[in-house]
């Protein structure tokens, strides 16, 4: 690439970043952002003592032919400046290590004041931190060309206990226990805190459902960008039938390795994981059964009440299923986004009684709305489930819509295909193939500082859940 060609692309980089364009309403507020663009632009480059200033001045010049006011950006670059060393302070519990591997700059690189936002922003999302402070400062003794990159942290409590209780009309009233610590240290004993892995231990108790969770989560294993999830769990669902035909009761442990691949937009993951999976029939529902009439008694068959799709998979099942996911994710936000999206493709594969895949592909689009606040979500997903070797789906790993998680308006699980035993009722079995679309437009009541709280929301939901594979034909 030619000089000049570079500094076309240069040119046209920095323009790009202007918030006012020709032709465009010289106001105070785009004079200051343009300045802005301006030194970031110089920064990036490391001459990071341009600012607004004597290194930095901005002449307004009229232009009384066409009645438009040109600006001229005057710059005195000065010396090119290079990391010398890093250091860290203000950090009582947090180790060295995890607030240096977030950095995205290195000692002896150019002293890029782009990549020194960037790690400041890094280490507020780790949310270890009430406040980060990134600043270049001289060396002692002074080092022509040469300066040192110091960070500054104010700690904030990563630790958590919360109790709360609640109702909805799928579970019905619950009550839990939670415990978080988002700055744990698996081998730091009594205080096990400051080397940045995750833990969580969950306990939900309710009329309809209990819930058992441990979760452990380690964002750099083996010393590199790699994610080490550790999820143990027991969830006993007494909601999951419509016709309350049976409970479901599902045991297991997963283990999950996640990373970032060509950029931090692309995401891809693998887990494996051991379930055990419980069906057992409610009173009055039974299988193939003898009673005694008349007199004397006479053992009379009597026939199930109960779908045999259902009555076929009643007991314990042991899997092991194989999972991988590729998610890009440009979200400006994981709590509330109002840009960007995240578009996720999952494959996993099942073996145990019976063998089978499953396959979703899921998208999310986010667009700020007509006021400030306002948020705008268009969502997608569909997926497919097929047995290997003859196999068929389980029910319980089918799929279903209806509820306040996907098709609202319709009662929870209720759009599947349906089975009836002899005597029994009319039971969603689930499909193996589904679609679902949904746009909602929602805007805050009250609003808190992260952008959480009370939201009110308009929102259209379709979708259809087909009985074969690859059904995505027929009714919705």
């Amino acid at each position: 690439r030619s000089p000049a060609h570079a500094a076309w692309l240069e040119s046209r980089q920095l323009n790009q970043s202007f918030a006012m364009k020709t032709g465009a309403t010289l106001t105070p507020d785009g004079l200051a952002k343009d300045t802005k663009a301006v030194e970031d632009f110089c920064g990036g480059k490391g001459y990071i003592d341009v600012s607004g200033g004597e290194s930095l001045r901005v002449e307004q010049i009229p232009n009384v032919d066409t009645g438009t006011m040109d600006l001229e950006f005057q710059i005195d670059e000065g010396e090119k400046s290079y990391v010398e060393k890093i250091e860290i302070r203000g950090n009582l519990k947090t180790k060295d290590k995890v607030i240096r591997r977030e950095l995205a700059i290195s000692p002896g690189e150019v002293f890029d004041m782009v990549k020194v936002d960037i790690s400041k922003k890094r280490l507020e999302n780790l949310q270890y931190f009430d406040k980060v402070d990134a600043r270049p400062e001289p060396t002692d003794p002074p080092i022509a060309g040469r300066k040192n990159l110091v960070i500054n942290v104010e700690e904030q409590n990563t630790g958590n206990l919360t109790v709360g209780a609640g109702f909805s009309t799928v579970d019905s009233l619950v009550g839990y226990v939670e415990v978080t610590q988002g700055n744990f240290d698996l081998f730091h004993p009594p205080y096990f805190t400051g080397a940045g892995q995750k833990l969580r231990l969950f306990v939900q108790l309710g009329t309809q459902r209990q819930d058992y969770e441990i979760n452990f989560t380690e964002p750099w294993f083996l010393n590199r960008k790699l994610i080490l999830n550790v999820d143990l769990y027991r969830h006993e669902l007494d909601f999951v039938s419509p016709n309350n035909i049976y409970d479901e009761t599902r045991t297991g442990i997963r283990l999950s390795l996640d990373r970032a691949l060509w950029s931090d937009f692309f995401i891809g993951g693998i887990s494996y994981s051991v379930e055990d999976v419980g069906i057992a029939l409610n009173s009055p529902f039974h299988g193939w059964m003898e009673k005694d009439s008349g007199t004397p008694p006479i053992p009379t068959a009597v026939p199930p009440n109960v779908p045999k799709t259902i009555l076929h998979e009643t007991g314990s099942h042991l899997f092991q299923r194989f999972g991988g996911t590729l998610a890009y994710d440009t979200r400006n936000s994981t709590r509330l986004p109002n840009h960007g999206q995240r578009t996720e493709l999952d494959l996993e594969l099942s073996y145990g009684d019976t063998t089978y895949y499953k396959l979703e592909a899921k998208t999310a689009w986010y667009f700020p709305g007509l006021f400030k606040g306002h948020v705008i979500e268009l969502v997608g997903r569909g997926g497919i489930a097929d047995g290997l070797s003859g196999g068929d789906v389980p029910f319980y790993d089918r799929y279903y819509l209806g509820g306040a998680y996907d098709l609202r308006g319709f009662k929870f699980r209720n759009v599947a295909p349906r089975e009836s035993g002899f005597t029994g009722v009319n039971e969603p079995i689930g499909g193996d193939s589904y679609w679902f679309g949904s746009m909602e437009y929602s805007i805050p009541i009250i609003e808190k500082d992260n952008g959480l709280g009370l939201r009110v929301a308009a929102f259209y939901d379709v979708g259809s859940v087909g009985a074969q594979p690859y059904s995505f034909s027929g009714n919705f």
